[in-house]
């Protein structure tokens, strides 16, 4: 009994032993993808700020015997860059900005001459600033006398102002509304800044004409919609939404829906999305905001 145990062992060993010999030898021989591994480079998977530079340094190198002949890079899934090479090692230097996606895969792929292709990953994870959110403000012109017509947003506040208010607080203050019927700029529901040099419209000693700190906040008008600034979470889309090039030193011609970028004299980002406009020189607006957290 013992010798026929022993027997059937070693058959099966030996079978196992022929099974894993055949398999390696079927097996192709892939080439290989690594990343630089030099200070500055992406080596793995890492978080990114949005706006962050990412430096890729892409390793790749035949089996010994077979030429690689075509290089990918491709992120989330959509092809960046299809190659044609014909060499057996292949280095390939390149940058990317982070953007507003929360991850980016990015994969690399080498194909030798005999179909063998090998791929690696990287995830980029966004690591984005928190925001305040305000789902509504209500602004009054400048003759809307219940109504604050003047807004701040430090110390992390959506804080509003009266006229007289706001002259005690002039380094706090960022933004006003104020309703224009001239010559030149009619029926407009607007938003200013004390440093927009926006004269005549309020009167008085405590007028933004007579601030000594004129905080400057600057206005572009997106293409996002309603929907998109509601979904917003962090301060990601909100740095991709302003336009510091096409950026304006006031909104005019207000109407519900739009949704304007902002920057402040503080340095901060932020998005304004108009719910509703009512009236003239008494009126009101209505306004929805996300911005930076200090």
């Amino acid at each position: 009994m013992k010798r026929i145990l022993t027997l059937c062992g070693l058959v099966l060993f030996a079978g196992l032993i022929f099974s894993s010999c055949t398999k390696d030898d079927d097996e192709p021989v892939l080439p290989t993808v690594a990343f630089n591994q030099l200070a500055g480079y992406i080596t793995g998977d890492v978080t990114a700020a949005y706006g962050d530079t990412l430096r890729f340094g892409i390793i790749l190198q035949s089996n010994g015997e077979d030429n690689l002949v075509k290089f990918t890079i491709k992120a989330n899934e959509e092809t960046l860059l299809d190659s044609t090479i014909n060499t057996s090692s292949f280095t390939f230097d390149f940058y990317s900005i982070k953007g507003i996606n929360a991850t980016d895969v990015w994969t690399f792929s080498a194909t030798d001459i005999a179909g063998n292709k090998k791929e690696a990953s990287i995830t980029i994870t966004g690591e984005f600033g928190q925001i305040n959110s305000y789902t509504t403000i209500l602004m009054g012109a400048q003759d809307n006398v219940a109504t604050e017509s003047f807004l701040s947003f430090s110390d992390n506040q959506a804080t509003k102002y009266f006229q007289a208010n706001a002259f005690n607080n002039q380094d706090k203050i960022d933004i006003f509304c104020f309703y224009e019927n001239t010559a030149t700029h009619q029926n407009m529901m607007s938003l200013g800044s004390p440093g927009s040099n926006i004269t005549g419209v309020f009167t008085g000693a405590s007028s933004p004409d007579n601030y000594t700190v004129k905080n400057l906040t600057r206005f572009y008008k997106t293409t996002l919609t309603a929907a998109q600034f509601d979904a917003i979470t962090n301060d990601a889309v909100i740095l991709d939404s302003y336009n510091a090039a096409e950026s304006r030193k006031k909104a005019s011609v207000l109407a519900a829906g739009e949704v304007y970028a902002i920057y402040t004299q503080s340095g901060l980002n932020g998005l304004i999305k108009v719910i509703a406009v009512t009236g003239e020189e008494t009126g009101t607006l209505e306004i929805a905001v996300k911005i930076q957290k200090q």
